[in-house]
């Protein structure tokens, strides 16, 4: 495919020389000004009859061809879209079923100590009217980010909250709300100051320790332990200035996911190469594909310069007029440029797989072998309970998308393997043909002067004989190089987005449950707090209504009542709030570690 950039009026176009349909319609111009110009200085100084005087004749003529021209041109454009289309559909299915894989996988068993927590289980937080608002670094916090926001563990902030000194013998309803603000306050963000300093430490920090300490030994919360036992499933997470297909310190992503990509990117590339070789007794060449590689460059001119010279002439005017001559197009010439392109497989291929290849006979047989291979897969790890407890019904519409990508290939595949009908092709050439020495008698009619005969037999010739080169270039997709679709780099980006399997869950959705826990048994106090001073203030209301002695009586028992609640509340916030300053305490010790090892 030829890359181009859209300059003023498009002027920078005129330029490419190789894959151009104008200039190959131009040599055809130019054998129309020659036979222009024999016709006014031979054939008018010579004839003795003025049959040819009246261009209406040609005119028609003309005109029918231009009709015939369009109508193939036309067809041209819809056999190269619905190529465009299907490939697009066909790959787009593949990859729905891989991921709809993937995601069932990391619902198995295999990762219950890696999961995220659920919302489900603590429902309770909805009290809380906490917001999973998202920010970043760069962003104002104190205008986007709200002082209840839940945070990932990976993204923890802790902060120091100055305490609030409650007597045990003073409670009042202001003060039970400044020790839930105080709670809340150990979840808010950080002054700007230290916020990406703590961001750096806690994750490395995080890092760190998942790497060197065991599960079971791992000091920190059930969330915090979970988010550690991803980064060491997940390990590309440990590096997040890296692509997802990176393996700090060897470590290597679950098997399932690895096999999964590497037949899902072998399907797909098997689907591509059939589509651009038909050549008999010819490979078609795949090879291994490194995550985070540069693109494939979609244009063949654009290719480093040992590539292009192993199918391309070393001398550019060479390569030009074999194009124009349509040499390129042999099946050696499309051999060798297959071979040099080959298809990037997501964890190479291997013997045997090339072996079977091989003893598939024909395209849609080495298709449908790597079709079997992926279902055979994915059918035979969800019997044994590697998608979870998925239903099979679900598993069912696996099956579906990767038969409707089938279905897409096949649709591409009829494009590729069905030309253009030869009787039309074999009749719009003709006429195409008839245009050369027809157009300049026509022009000879209507022009007065050389120069303007001359030059309306070169554009006009030029145009139609460029339209039908353009139907030519665009009939098969797939093998009219450079103006054929880019495979190599839509297969390298298919392969890109199978490595985001990689990347396990999101990192926000490590939240702490236990930090919010406090804040909600915080939340609780203070409302029975609340409901046992009203209870009060309603009995002491009642009691001004009785005389004497049993008005001392009834304040006095309400006053022994309120302090033992009182009491007794104080001390579970005092205890909550102490379990949550260790906490701080042990975060900015590991903080000072980590800035005197930095």
């Amino acid at each position: 495919m030829i890359d181009y950039f859209k300059g003023v009026y498009g002027i920078n176009l005129l330029a490419r020389v190789h894959g151009s349909a104008m200039y190959k319609g131009s040599i055809a111009g130019i054998l129309a000004i020659l036979i222009y110009l024999l016709i006014e200085l031979q054939w008018n100084s010579k004839r003795q009859s003025d049959d040819l005087d009246h261009p209406y004749g040609v005119g028609v003529l003309v005109s029918s061809v231009s009709l015939l021209i369009v109508f193939r041109a036309n067809f041209g454009y819809q056999r190269y879209w619905e190529g465009v289309t299907n490939i697009h559909h066909s790959m787009s299915k593949y990859m729905e079923a891989t991921m709809h894989l993937a995601v069932f996988h990391l619902q198995s068993k295999e990762h219950d100590g890696t999961k995220p927590p659920s919302f489900f289980d603590h429902d309770n937080l909805n009290k809380l009217n906490l917001t999973r608002d998202r920010r970043r670094q760069t962003e104002d916090v104190s205008s986007i980010y709200m002082e209840h926001a839940m945070k990932s563990v990976f993204d923890m902030e802790k902060v120091h909250s100055d305490p609030i000194a409650i007597n045990d013998s003073v409670a009042s309803a202001p003060a039970r709300q400044g020790m839930m603000r105080a709670v809340i306050d150990s979840i808010a963000p950080p002054s700007p100051l230290r916020k990406e300093k703590l961001q750096r430490s806690v994750w490395y920090s995080t890092t760190k320790r998942s790497m060197t300490s065991d599960m079971e030994e791992e000091e920190g919360t059930d969330a915090q332990k979970r988010a550690m036992a991803n980064l060491n499933t997940f390990p590309s997470s440990q590096v997040p200035n890296e692509n997802f297909g990176s393996r700090p310190n060897g470590q290597t992503p679950p098997l399932f996911l690895q096999e999964l990509a590497h037949l899902s990117s072998l399907l797909c590339a098997v689907a591509l190469s059939t589509l651009r070789n038909d050549i008999e007794d010819k490979e078609s060449w795949l090879d291994v594909y490194s995550p985070g590689s540069p693109w494939p460059a979609a244009d063949p001119d654009k290719l480093p310069k040992e590539t292009k010279m192993s199918f391309q002439h070393k001398s550019k005017f060479v390569t030009i007029l074999f194009h124009w001559l349509g040499l390129d197009r042999l099946p050696a010439k499309r051999n060798k440029y297959n071979t040099s392109r080959p298809l990037p497989v997501l964890g190479g291929v291997s013997d045997c797989e090339v072996q079977y290849l091989r003893m598939a006979r024909g395209p849609y047989a080495k298709a449908e072998l790597a079709f079997l291979w992926f279902n055979d897969f994915f059918i035979r790890e969800h019997l044994n309970g590697s998608t979870g407890e998925v239903h099979s019904a679900i598993i069912s519409r696996v099956v579906q998308f990767v038969s409707d990508g089938q279905l897409y290939y096949n649709q591409a595949r009829k494009i590729t393997f069905i030309p253009f009908p030869f009787p039309h092709a074999q009749l719009s050439v003709f006429f195409t043909l008839t245009m050369i020495p027809a157009v300049p008698f026509m022009m000879d009619q209507y022009c007065n002067n050389l120069w303007s005969g001359c030059l309306l037999s070169f554009l006009t010739v030029t145009c139609l004989v460029g339209l039908h080169e353009v139907a030519r270039e665009l009939e098969n997709p797939f093998r009219n190089v450079p103006n054929e679709i880019p495979l190599n780099t839509l297969q390298a980006m298919y392969n890109e987005t199978l490595v985001t399997m990689f990347s396990g869950y999101n990192p926000d959705f490590f939240w702490d449950p236990d930090i919010y826990n406090g804040a909600l048994h915080a939340l609780a106090m203070s409302k029975v707090y609340q409901r046992s001073c009203s209870n009060e203030k309603k009995n002491c209301e009642a009691n001004h209504n009785v005389v004497g002695g049993s008005v001392h009586r009834s304040e006095k028992v309400a006053q022994d009542a309120t302090a033992d609640e009182t009491s007794r509340v104080v001390k579970e916030l005092q205890s909550v709030l102490a379990k949550q300053a260790n906490e701080i305490k042990e975060l900015e010790r590991a903080l000072d570690e980590e800035g005197v090892n930095n």
